[in-house]
């Protein structure tokens, strides 16, 4: 049903919508059969969130065991960094992204578009340490790719005022070249501390061309990159104002141009469910989802997967209450320290917990939880034994410790 002809705004199933999410975040069946899919991975999905916490492989290996059948731990840092086929940004959080999307967003590396902090922060070390921004530089240039603690003196010194997760001066000016985009992270060590580059020697020439683009378009652009990763993208309210303008959000602020029918042949759409005010918008192809089949894999997803991203939207599109719980006190923890939802049949179906030890080699799996609605057959437990022992390959794992609490696991 379309509502206005100036947008593409359809009334859907929830169930539909629930197949959009999971077959949009390639979930739906295996994207590849082994590490060499991890380039192709990477392009489709646009990017993936990183987080240094490694409790049974970190949060990029469980996204890509989730899409590649055969994944081994630490391949995507192996592959990704030597081969340049990504760069590391906040988009929202901490990603690595695709390099082709790199002129996108290059020419807001500046201070001027950075958040007030960053601002005030680079002011500060810029007044407190002259020409210290482009000592970096230099020793860069003429040492390459440098971790912060291969910068001499320069490491040793305790900063004067706090600067995110920086401890030393030389760690919070390469944090600032990079957030500058004058410095690139080219790779990551065995504990996943950072390695820098310059961006000039990082990249080709032809990813370092301006771009003629305007914000607006920048922005645009930067929209769909994260419809890329994740499909949904929750607008709020949505309605049509009497002089026909789009309404959405709490505030019922006018929508940009890009939901138009004429704004482009790849705009995105605005999916709602009967009855409800609350869109999301949609890729512009999203019928075709609808029309792929899903596979019988169970699947862990990541803490930080993009199909979970929003977690009001996870529980009202999948009626899932999840919350990551890391940094929570136990006594305050609802489902557990380190949880991963479990998708089973284009469905969240409960959670486990997972722990190995580098030591004995052994994986561990406990705390698993079902939703009370679903009810566990024959497939769900051959589904979840298989989820088992692929994670077991990942990790190199000698044995594993199974969780015997829920009954298709005795």
């Amino acid at each position: 049903m379309i509502y206005i002809s100036d947008y593409n705004i359809h009334e859907i199933s929830l169930s539909d919508i629930q197949k959009v999410a999971v077959v949009g975040t390639h979930l739906h069946r295996w994207q590849g059969e082994d590490n060499d899919s991890i380039p192709h991975v990477i392009r489709q999905q646009a990017m993936v969130q990183l987080d240094p916490l490694n409790p049974a492989g970190r949060n990029h290996d469980i996204f890509f065991q989730s899409r590649i059948s055969s994944y081994d731990i630490n391949k995507f840092q192996k592959t990704v960094y030597p081969n340049k086929l990504v760069f590391e940004a906040y988009y929202p959080n901490l990603m690595a992204i695709s390099k082709e999307h790199f002129p996108i967003f290059l020419p807001q590396m500046k201070k001027e578009f950075l958040h007030k902090y960053y601002q005030s922060r680079i002011e500060k070390i810029e007044k407190l340490h002259v020409g210290i921004l482009d000592e970096a530089v230099k020793f860069l240039s003429e040492n390459g790719p440098s971790k912060a603690v291969d910068i001499g003196e320069m490491a040793n010194i305790k900063p004067d005022f706090s600067f995110w997760k920086t401890s030393n001066l030389a760690g919070m000016v390469l944090e600032m070249l990079w957030l500058l985009g004058k410095a690139v992270i080219s790779d990551r060590d065995e504990n996943w501390r950072k390695i820098y580059n310059l961006t000039e020697e990082y990249f080709d020439s032809e990813i370092l061309e301006k771009t003629d683009l305007t914000h607006e378009e920048i922005s645009y652009k930067k929209f769909l990159i994260k419809q890329k990763s994740y499909p949904l993208i929750t607008l709020g309210k949505v309605s049509i104002s009497k002089t026909g303008s789009l309404l959405i959000g709490k505030r019922k602020r006018i929508s940009p141009k890009w939901f138009r029918t004429n704004y482009s042949d790849k705009a995105s759409h605005i999916l709602k469910t009967e009855g409800e005010q609350w869109g999301v918008a949609v890729p512009h192809n999203w019928k075709d989802f609808l029309k792929e089949d899903l596979d019988d894999n169970m699947r862990a997803i990541a803490p930080l997967d993009p199909l979970i991203w929003d977690r009001d939207l996870t529980l009202k599109v999948f009626d899932f209450d999840y919350v990551w719980e890391v940094y929570k006190i136990p006594k305050d923890r609802k489902w557990g320290y380190y949880v991963y939802p479990l998708l089973f049949q284009g469905k969240l179906i409960g959670r486990t917990e997972v722990k190995f030890d580098k030591k004995t080699l052994n994986l561990e799996f406990f705390n698993l939880q079902l939703e009370d609605s679903f009810e566990p057959d024959n497939s769900t437990e051959t589904a979840f034994i298989n989820l088992t022992e692929r994670w077991k390959n990942m990790l190199k794992a000698k044995t594993i410790t199974p969780d015997r609490s829920i009954k298709f696991m005795n």
